[in-house]
């Protein structure tokens, strides 16, 4: 028996934003705290010997400033395609969404992380994240159109 074509539709189109959403906001609590992958990115560059404490801690800010933009723009992609591909939107109508959705977790990620004893919500990591999703949204229409669907307006 195959599955029911809304709920392959909804596999594909809205289960990876809704996972990608879900995977920020767990990691705005402790989990994704700078001590905590601070730790991660010293013993993957341990092996490295001429770096030292300054250049961890610069290459560790990096790849968190790097993070925020990198998920923010796939989860921006991944709305984007959503509305797109699967209701049909047109490239506007798909973009606005999309957006909005990112601000709204970002604002959501911020609010968690000001709550914690162990993080910081900034307006700097929202404007973060909301570059990375407009970076995404300039590259998008130009990598990706949807499979064989007529765009409303």
């Amino acid at each position: 028996m195959q599955p029911v074509p809304i709920f392959r539709e909804f596999l594909s189109y809205w289960l990876p934003p809704l996972l990608g959403m879900t995977a920020i906001l767990g990691l705005s609590g402790d989990l994704g705290s700078s001590s905590n992958t601070l730790v991660l990115v010293q013993w993957l560059l341990s092996w490295i010997p001429f770096l030292g404490p300054a250049q961890i801690e610069m290459i560790h800010g990096l790849l968190r400033k790097g993070g925020h933009m990198l998920s923010y723009g796939l989860l921006y992609f991944l709305w984007f395609r959503a509305f797109q591909g699967h209701l049909g939107f047109g490239r506007v109508k798909a973009f606005l969404w999309a957006l909005t959705l990112c601000l709204l977790v970002a604002t959501m990620d911020e609010g968690h992380q000001s709550l914690l004893a162990s993080r910081r919500g900034s307006f700097e990591d929202v404007a973060l994240d909301m570059a990375g999703s407009t970076l995404a949204a300039v590259i998008t229409p130009l990598l990706w159109s949807p499979p064989g669907k007529i765009l409303l307006p």
